[in-house]
């Protein structure tokens, strides 16, 4: 479930696109013309105010209409929700207003800016069917060994067991199984560009140093690897050829490595333990697949940004509006969502594929932004779930899953522990959907 999935030019240390000059680096406000009503408050990685941003992005709207403005840390932001808004948010080219860019802007926050710089393997690159059928076999090595790793009966945490397992099958996909992964897996959670937008606040004083000290130790991890002459062949020696024109290409094979880990196991995980959770709280007939595209819906705490790259016209269906470059155009997925469809849980809904091309209803994106690893992260959660549920009798001890309130993007995290008891089923079988 990528948020890096989009091939795009290389960005220098600190720098923006090449030849990009937007209100950052001018430090004028671009303008919209005619001007949209303006809401009062800045977004949670400029101000400690907004505890929430889906209550207070709700209420601006009930004030305010489907379109207006947030003027937010120098930045501002062009918030779009109606249908003809949303229509015109996901066709606009990518050449004149950047979802990319607008991703990036937000990972920097967190993310050391030198990570960024000459990266040579994308996410968009890794699924076509013969790769995901070999990620999906590290899937099954990884289920097998969390599998194998748990005790016959005790307890566990939805999101912890559904957070290991994605570090196991992304370090089994990138770096081969013999990676030493309880090795990596710390240094991972510490490079974790997801804490940019689930929990903004810390961006502004966050330093980087504890990221670039983490990604040194990876460096060294994978140095140890590409020196190794009895490991298997595995995606890791794709990504050295890449870098085979450097003396020493560990440095560039690392950060690969890295954005790799970040762009597809971020959300991943969240929307798995989103949609173990929901089966095992309300049993239903719907298939894991739909189980999956329902929790998914349900976990959305998305803000969808495109960086205007050049002046351009943007309609919302009822108005034009003249937009300079520097302005992030701007939507937030479970506004939409919970409109659309409400707050309930109903699987069974998504037997209509209609939903799937309704752009007020958004799982994994619409358009040339959809996310690339859509068919892998479907089939990886309806897999891992399946295993679960005929290896296990699990008994949740919560009765709802609440998303972590200042979250800003991608699947939620949830605010308190899911934990469930489990016991290893007596004559385990497979479990192919349903109640």
């Amino acid at each position: 479930m990528s948020r890096w999935g989009e091939r795009r030019p290389a960005l220098g240390s600190g720098a923006g696109f090449p030849g990009v000059h937007t209100s950052r680096q001018t430090g004028r406000m671009p303008p919209i013309e005619p001007s949209p009503p303006r809401a009062g408050f800045e977004l949670p990685w400029d101000s400690v105010d907004i505890t929430d941003p889906v209550v207070a992005l709700t209420e601006a709207r009930a004030r305010l209409g489907d379109t207006f403005v947030v003027e937010s840390g120098g930045v501002t932001y062009l918030f779009t929700f109606g249908e003809g808004g949303l229509r015109a948010f996901y066709a606009v080219a990518e050449r004149d207003a950047s979802k990319g860019l607008a991703d990036y802007r937000m990972l920097v926050r967190k993310m050391p800016d030198e990570l960024f710089a000459e990266r040579r393997t994308f996410a968009h690159d890794l699924f076509g069917a013969e790769e995901v059928q070999g990620y999906l076999d590290n899937l099954d090595w990884a289920i097998d060994a969390q599998i194998a790793e748990l005790a016959d009966a005790g307890s566990l945490d939805v999101f912890e067991l559904s957070r290991r397992v994605g570090h196991r099958l992304g370090i089994a996909c990138w770096l081969g199984r013999e990676a030493p992964i309880d090795e990596l897996i710390p240094e991972f959670e510490i490079l974790d560009g997801a804490e940019a937008f689930v929990r903004p606040s810390r961006s502004k004083s966050a330093t980087k140093d504890d990221e670039r000290a983490a990604l040194a130790r990876v460096e060294l991890v994978v140095r140890r690897l590409l020196e190794r002459t009895d490991r298997e062949s595995s995606f890791l020696d794709d990504i050295a050829h890449r870098w085979q024109d450097v003396e020493d290409p560990a440095p560039g094979v690392a950060g690969d490595v890295v954005l790799l880990h970040i762009a597809t196991m971020t959300n991943l995980f969240a929307a798995l333990a989103w949609t173990l959770a929901q089966v095992l709280l309300h049993p239903s007939p719907a298939s894991l697949e739909q189980c999956a595209f329902e929790a998914t819906r349900l976990g959305q705490r998305s803000i969808m940004l495109r960086e205007v790259l050049r002046p351009i016209t943007f309609s919302d269906g009822d108005h034009e509006y003249q937009v300079e470059r520097g302005v992030q155009l701007a939507t937030m997925l479970p506004l939409t969502n919970s409109e659309r469809l409400g707050s309930g849980y109903e699987p069974e809904r998504w037997r209509d594929r209609a939903l799937h091309h309704d752009v007020t209803v958004t799982t994994f994106g619409h358009g040339a932004h959809r996310c690339p690893a859509q068919r892998f992260s479907v089939s990886a959660i309806v897999r891992t779930v399946g295993r679960l549920l005929a290896t296990f009798d699990m008994t949740p001890a919560f009765t709802e899953v609440m998303p972590l309130p200042a979250q800003i993007g991608g699947v939620a995290r949830s605010a308190q522990p899911c934990v469930v008891s489990y016991r290893r089923a007596t004559a385990p079988g497979v479990f192919i959907g349903g109640a």
